[in-house]
């Protein structure tokens, strides 16, 4: 066996590995030239495979955002949107029209019909505000004088206990409670869905230029009048006012367009305002008598249309809207009048409804100013945890309840309203 000639003796860890040529950088012995050509052709080549990977990762993303934004998809949010053409396009039949030796008459006409529209609107938004009045007054009415009185007078007669009779009271008083809930949540969860809550969210998307489908439909309008009477007479902490917005944007879309879609009914008039631009201006004049006629002030419902609600301002729809307001105001005032017995008193407070003070005359010293701030602070702080709690609440049920659960849910809410207010009657008496 031959032994090795030498044997290298140097420890591993001394020993220095061979060299090896770095494809980005240059070695001292080889030539300059053929360094510089052989690290740049290194370096565009990590270049170029860096480039398709990123490629690669954008056309990816892509790719999963277009599986998201596939119609019908869970991820798809704005599937049932469309935004509103709210531009007047000048095309040649448009600039042929304006050239027609009788454009300026029928400028003065549609004028003219604007004002007539303006004036419909303003009375029927009324009308509508008039008829949630009444059926939320009979709504207590039979509440109240009917049934519960005619239980207490047969407890009296019949010799019930008391305890026996507050049961009974109690009973029946949930019972017509969750019976009108029901009807509201019915409406909102099967007929209209987008009639639910104020509506003043939807008019503003609308006046904005997205077309939300049904939010200015004539069943949209029946489901709120109805599903506030109900609303307000089974005892929710629920207004007639919010919801009169909606209420009067419905009535200005249908009377400006003369036709109606869900029964559907075409009068023929106002052709000529059947687009997006003029529908959009009278829905404005609409929200403005819907204030109007829920707090009788013109000047506040033409501010909130302002300030809340168009985004398309001129001066010629700010003087409509002052005239649709004012006549709101004024028909609801004659009508609640003749109703009530009082024809011709114009000092109702539309349907805003604070109750009878007693000592009016009394006046206010500057020492109870800081009161009244500290009520208002009270106020805010408790509507912001409202709303907070509100949206938490209204988040989880869209996850857990179904329609007939989020039905029983309203009917269940009414029943505690009833708690609420006996406890409410036993604190002041």
């Amino acid at each position: 066996m031959r032994r090795p000639t030498s044997i290298d003796r140097t420890p591993l860890l001394w020993r220095t590995p061979a060299r090896t040529l770095s494809h980005s950088s240059l070695d001292p012995n080889e030539d300059p030239a053929a360094g510089l050509e052989r690290v740049s052709s290194s370096s565009n080549l990590y270049d170029r495979r860096k480039r398709q990977e990123r490629l690669r990762e954008q056309e990816g993303r892509l790719r999963r955002n277009r599986r998201r934004s596939v119609i019908g998809h869970e991820h798809t949010l704005s599937e049932k949107y469309e935004s509103l053409d709210y531009e007047i396009v000048e095309n040649e039949l448009y600039r042929a029209a304006e050239m027609d030796k009788d454009h300026q008459k029928k400028l003065f006409r549609r004028s003219v019909n604007r004002w007539v529209v303006c004036f419909l609107i303003g009375v029927f938004t009324a009308l509508v505000a008039a008829c949630i009045d009444v059926l939320v007054y009979y709504n207590s009415k039979l509440k109240f004088h009917i049934v519960i009185n005619g239980l207490v007078q047969i407890c009296e007669h019949g010799r019930i206990g008391d305890s026996g009779c507050t049961w009974i009271i109690l009973f029946t008083w949930a019972l017509y409670n969750c019976a009108l809930v029901s009807i509201a949540a019915s409406l909102v969860l099967f007929v209209s869905p987008v009639a639910i809550g104020s509506g003043i969210p939807q008019i503003k998307c609308f006046l904005n230029g997205v077309q939300i489908p049904g939010v200015v439909r004539l069943r949209t309008l029946i489901a709120k009048v109805i599903g506030v009477s109900c609303s307000v007479g089974g005892g929710l902490a629920a207004g007639k006012e919010g919801p009169m917005i909606h209420s009067g944007a419905v009535v200005a879309a249908g009377i400006s367009q003369g036709r109606c879609i869900s029964i559907p009914f075409d009068s023929g008039l106002f052709k000529y305002f059947r687009n997006d631009h003029e529908k959009r201006d009278f829905v404005s004049a609409g929200a403005a008598a819907g204030v109007s006629a829920a707090f009788a002030s013109p000047i506040g419902g033409v501010l909130f249309s302002l300030e809340e609600g168009a985004s398309f301002w001129n001066q010629a729809l700010t003087w409509r809207m002052v005239f649709t307001a004012m006549i709101s105001t004024f028909t609801l005032n004659c009508f609640i009048s003749f109703f009530y017995g009082q024809f011709g008193q114009l000092s109702w407070n539309g349907l805003a409804n604070f109750g009878t003070f007693d000592n009016q005359s009394k006046s206010y010293g500057i020492w109870e100013l800081p009161l009244f701030a500290l009520v208002g602070l009270i106020g805010g702080l408790s509507g912001a945890f409202f709303q907070f709690f509100k949206y938490e609440a209204f988040s989880i049920s869209k996850i857990l309840y179904s329609n007939e659960k989020t039905t029983f849910f309203g009917m269940h809410v009414g029943c505690d309203s009833i708690r609420l207010y006996w406890i409410y009657h036993f604190i002041v008496n």
